[in-house]
């Protein structure tokens, strides 16, 4: 069955229609009528019976706009229960597929206590901001290796990482009357504006670089910074030597997370 999962913009995992259309063993003169049919239908989706929403559930790929067969990107969810609405007699494989892929990589986060403990310590070692550029340059590895080049990085970075641009952050502390130093760099500035927005950043980096979703990243970078926040937890500069002043955290997990891109 060739049915590849492609990363959208958003760095969520899609299929293609066409090529679902097509693991699927449907005729392809009746694709268009059959895309059509599947943007229109109701399914039983996971937050409730509903028709699919386009830039939630589907969006039409911008390359094939004008084109006289459209083509759509289809979240994994979506794909699944097209899937198993489908006529097909391969329809149960197709669907198992998507389903291993979504629980591989989910898009939203249930922890189990194991998982919520090693988090808990991901978070402590974030603090460190050894652990923090590492877990960037793991997430600049992938990306590239994911994308093909790393064009688009630092946009992608802004956007959906960080959530703001320099120029926000000294408005921010120009509102606060504090002095900024023109040569202040991203981690310094954000520092002093939100210190443990860098632990959320951190986790972001750190998980979407072992090929999870950006929304399941995202997520658990919000879950990461009220962690961080209920521990009252301090950004380190362990480059200069601060180890004195860094939390404690488990050692392997600390050594897994200070490890730079190869």
């Amino acid at each position: 069955m060739d049915l590849n999962i492609h990363i959208s913009k958003k760095g969520t995992r899609v299929v293609k229609a066409s090529e679902l259309h097509r693991a699927l063993g449907l005729n392809d003169n009746h694709y268009q009528t059959n895309v059509r049919h599947w943007l229109k239908d109701i399914y039983q989706f996971s937050d409730g019976i509903r028709r699919p929403e386009g830039m939630k559930d589907f969006a039409r790929d911008p390359r094939s706009k004008g084109n006289v067969v459209p083509e759509y990107y289809l979240c994994l969810e979506f794909g699944k229960l097209i899937a198993l609405s489908s006529k097909s007699k391969v329809k149960q494989s197709v669907a198992t597929r998507l389903s291993k892929e979504e629980d591989v990589y989910p898009e939203h986060v249930q922890l189990s206590v194991t998982e919520t403990l090693e988090l808990l310590e991901q978070v402590k070692a974030l603090a460190r901001i050894t652990c923090q550029k590492a877990a960037e340059s793991r997430h600049l590895a992938y990306y590239t290796r994911k994308r093909g080049s790393a064009e688009y990085w630092n946009h992608y970075r802004r956007e959906q990482i960080v959530g703001c641009t320099m120029a926000d952050l000294r408005e921010q502390l120009r509102l606060r009357n504090e002095k900024v130093a023109a040569k202040a760099d991203l981690r310094e500035l954000i520092s002093r504006v939100d210190a443990h927005d860098l632990i959320r950043i951190g986790i972001i980096d750190h998980y979407a670089a072992m090929g999870n979703s950006l929304p399941y990243s995202q997520q658990l970078g919000n879950l990461a910074k009220e962690l961080a926040k209920q521990l009252r937890l301090e950004i380190v500069d362990d480059r200069e030597g601060e180890l004195l002043f860094a939390p404690p955290a488990d050692v392997d997990v600390l050594r897994k997370m200070q490890r730079a891109a190869a």
